[in-house]
């Protein structure tokens, strides 16, 4: 990486943290960057002392302080386009976290749930605790990612980190600070984590918001397991019914994409318009065709489309 780089990335990180006022310990633990060599780089001093040697700081860590604070370190050839679920999401994830309500937006996949949450979380760093689950996810990996995100130290039993983050979290209210805690991919949750949702709900409730994003697979596992009566489910489910709030795709299509960034080839937004279902799928086929346009300064077409995905022309 180049030296004018660096001092790029980090004199906008700085405008970023100075805008948020967070503290450099604060940085050092969002973003996961050693706070030593955190400190150095925020000084513009980009070697390290390492065993009384000078050594340069890699530049893996600049990359990673310029995704933390989404840097447009590359040419953004995909920009935010506001659709209309777009603004529905961030305003019911602001209103929750005003209000330290809990919500359940459930919504398609491929509209965007997750890049949409990004920025929030960048609207609100200090208070937005973000965890993404996955099918492998064990309840400890769970709340020790919740843990690692507000400073608590995970104890060696479940219930005894619960109650840490549950003090914590009303610490924080007692401090003036709105948490938002957003569990996405919620329907990847199994049951154990569930149960320890209840238990964090309980806990908190008027301390800190929690939202839950899914698709329509949470709801219907969740009233699975209320008609099997499992342990906690029922008021679990209780507990959320009145938060659930359903994210139409109100028929919008992707006009506002093809307004954009291809208005006038006609014949690329029907090709389009065959190969994609969502907003995901849509960004999946085009975003690359337009950085290699912008890149080879080529405009883009239905040809070089066909090309760039080695798809024939019957």
């Amino acid at each position: 990486m180049q030296e004018e780089t660096k001092y790029q990335i980090v004199l906008a990180a700085s405008q970023y943290i100075k805008e948020k006022n967070l503290s450099q310990n604060e940085v050092a633990r969002l973003s996961g960057i050693n706070s030593g060599y955190l400190s150095n780089m925020l000084n513009q001093k980009f070697i390290v002392s390492v065993k009384g040697k000078d050594v340069e700081i890699a530049d893996r860590w600049f990359y990673q302080l310029s995704d933390w604070a989404q840097l447009p370190f590359k040419k953004q050839v995909w920009e935010v386009i506001p659709t209309r679920q777009f603004s529905e999401i961030l305003a019911q994830l602001e209103y929750a976290k005003k209000t330290s309500s809990v919500i359940t937006l459930v919504a398609d996949t491929g509209l965007g749930k997750t890049y949409i949450i990004d920025r929030f979380q960048h609207r609100h760093p200090r208070q937005c605790v973000k965890v993404t689950i996955n099918s492998t996810y064990k309840l400890k990996d769970i709340l020790a990612a919740i843990c690692d995100k507000i400073g608590v130290e995970a104890a060696w039993s479940t219930s005894q980190t619960l109650t840490a983050l549950i003090e914590k979290f009303k610490e924080l209210k007692r401090n003036g600070e709105k948490m938002i805690i957003i569990i996405d991919e919620a329907e990847n949750m199994q049951l154990p984590v569930l149960k320890m949702l209840k238990g964090l709900y309980d806990g908190i409730k008027g301390y800190t918001s929690i939202a839950l994003i899914a698709t329509d697979q949470l709801i219907h596992t969740l009233d699975r397991m209320r008609r099997k009566d499992a342990t906690g489910i029922p008021q679990l489910f209780r507990r959320l019914k009145a938060g659930i709030r359903h994210i139409n795709n109100h028929n919008e299509g992707f006009k506002p994409f093809f307004e954009k960034y291809i208005p006038n080839d006609k014949a690329l937004q029907k090709l389009l318009l065959t190969l994609c279902s969502n907003y995901g799928e849509l960004h999946d086929y085009l975003e690359p065709v337009l950085r290699e346009a912008f890149e080879t300064d080529q405009p883009v077409t239905e040809h070089m489309f066909r090309l760039y995905h080695n798809l024939p022309n019957y």
